[in-house]
C-alpha cells in the first residue's frame, strides 16, 4: 500500500484533472504519476497530468505538488520545474506546476490550489491569445463590416 502523503498526493492529482476537465476537451492523470513513461522512456506517460483545450495548439503537461509546508507557506523546489519542463519538451507540451497547499480548511479555500508557469511559457501563451483574439476581430469585422460581394482581407 502507498504512504499516506503519496495518496494526498493522488488524490490532488486526481482532483485537479477533474476541476480543469470541467473546460477542457480531455483532462487526464497519467497512472503511477508519470513513473512509468519516466521508466520506459515514453514521453506521453510522464508527468502527473496532461490537459488539452481546443483552443490551444499543445497541450500542458502539469507536475502536481501538494504539501511541501503548511496552509499558509509552501517551498517550491526549482527541480520540479526542470523536470516538467524537460519531460514537456519531449513532446511538444507547455509545461506546469501545479500546487496546493496543506490543511487549508477555511477562509479563501481556492486561494490554496495554483498553477505555475515559467515567464516565457506565460508569455508565449498570452501571444498566442494575442493572435487568437486579433484573428477573431479581423474575422468578425469582415463578417459584419464588409458587403457580401467584397473579399475578406
Amino acid at each position: 500500500m502507498a504512504s499516506k502523503s503519496k495518496q494526498i498526493g493522488t488524490r490532488w492529482e486526481r482532483e485537479l484533472s477533474k476541476v480543469l476537465a470541467e473546460h477542457a476537451d480531455t483532462s487526464r492523470r497519467i497512472p503511477g504519476s508519470g513513473a512509468i513513461g519516466t521508466i520506459t522512456g515514453t514521453p506521453g506517460l510522464t508527468g502527473d497530468v496532461v490537459v488539452t483545450y481546443p483552443f490551444l495548439n499543445r497541450p500542458i503537461k502539469i507536475e502536481c505538488k501538494y504539501g511541501y509546508g503548511g496552509s499558509k507557506s509552501m517551498s517550491v523546489k526549482r527541480e520540479w520545474m526542470e523536470k516538467i519542463r524537460q519531460e514537456a519538451e519531449q513532446n511538444n507540451n507547455i509545461p506546469a506546476v501545479s500546487i496546493k497547499f496543506r490543511d487549508v480548511t477555511s477562509g479563501d479555500i481556492e486561494s490554496a490550489k495554483w498553477i505555475c508557469f515559467s515567464v516565457e511559457d506565460w508569455n508565449a501563451l498570452m501571444g498566442y491569445f494575442s493572435e487568437l483574439f486579433d484573428d477573431l476581430e479581423d474575422y468578425w469585422s469582415w463578417k459584419y463590416e464588409t458587403k457580401e460581394w467584397e473579399t475578406p482581407r
